[in-house]
């Protein structure tokens, strides 16, 4: 997509963001939020789990908006997004030594 960025106003009406770790596909972005109140939020590389193949910046705005539960939140800008395949991008938690 180009285009970037471009800013969203989440209905507050949308439905609830639901994470689906079954889901084979997430959505890559980079975004900042605005509160209502003052201050804001960025992320890069955050990552949600969508249904199917894709997802509309729309949508994802309003994703972000609940799965982070913000409650004042105001415009969402996102500067960029991509759909990528469950386990082929950096997502891994590296696994853990045992304790001694």
């Amino acid at each position: 997509m180009s285009g970037w960025p471009r800013t969203f106003h989440p209905d507050p009406e949308a439905p609830l963001y639901r994470v689906d770790q079954g889901s084979p596909y997430r959505v890559k972005a980079d975004f900042r939020v605005d509160f209502t109140n003052g201050g804001h939020v960025e992320a890069k590389d955050f990552l949600l789990d969508i249904e199917g193949e894709d997802v509309t910046p729309e949508r994802l705005a309003e994703m972000i908006v609940s799965a982070m539960n913000l409650l004042r939140a105001g415009p969402v800008t996102i500067f960029s997004m991509q759909i990528v395949r469950r386990g082929e991008h950096a997502d891994a938690v590296p696994a853990r030594a045992p304790a001694p």
